[in-house]
């Protein structure tokens, strides 16, 4: 758990930090959820190293990403958004585009779109099946969290 620990600090964290500071960037949204997709790899690697064998360390790294998709909806979203960008459309139920995660500019002289942009939003967004994924990606960091402890 100590290696979860210290990506989620050193890695997830701080890529979560420059999308709040840029929340209408889909590449730093992207960059965001791949980040918390691959946290699970921590989670599947044996403590000791002369223990990990690859094709047990990949089942067992898709069996937590599997519970974790089916544990919290934010995860799952997460997690799907970063495989839509890695491979232009998922192949899970919901089959999620790239292209369907998009910027929601925000409400500004110059930059508002109209039917797009929400009246009074000063940051914009990037959304994903009608969700914030900057809200996302703060619930599915803290479900991460719980996994750590």
């Amino acid at each position: 758990m100590e290696d979860l620990e210290r990506y989620l600090v050193e890695i997830v964290e701080p890529t979560v930090q420059d999308f709040r500071q840029r929340p209408s960037s889909v590449r730093i949204g992207f960059l965001t959820c791949v980040a918390i997709d691959h946290s699970v790899d921590y989670l599947a690697f044996p403590g000791d190293r002369s223990l990990w064998d690859g094709k047990e360390h990949q089942a067992r790294r898709a069996g937590l990403r599997r519970q974790f998709r089916e544990e919290n909806e934010h995860f799952r979203l997460a997690s799907e958004t970063a495989n839509a960008f890695k491979h232009v459309k998922t192949i899970s139920k919901r089959s999620l585009e790239a292209s369907e995660v998009y910027e929601r500019p925000p409400a500004l002289a110059g930059r508002m779109m109209a039917g797009v942009s929400m009246v009074g939003d000063r940051t914009g967004a990037v959304v994903v099946d009608g969700h914030n994924l900057l809200k996302v990606v703060t619930e599915a960091l803290h479900f991460l969290r719980s996994k750590a402890r």
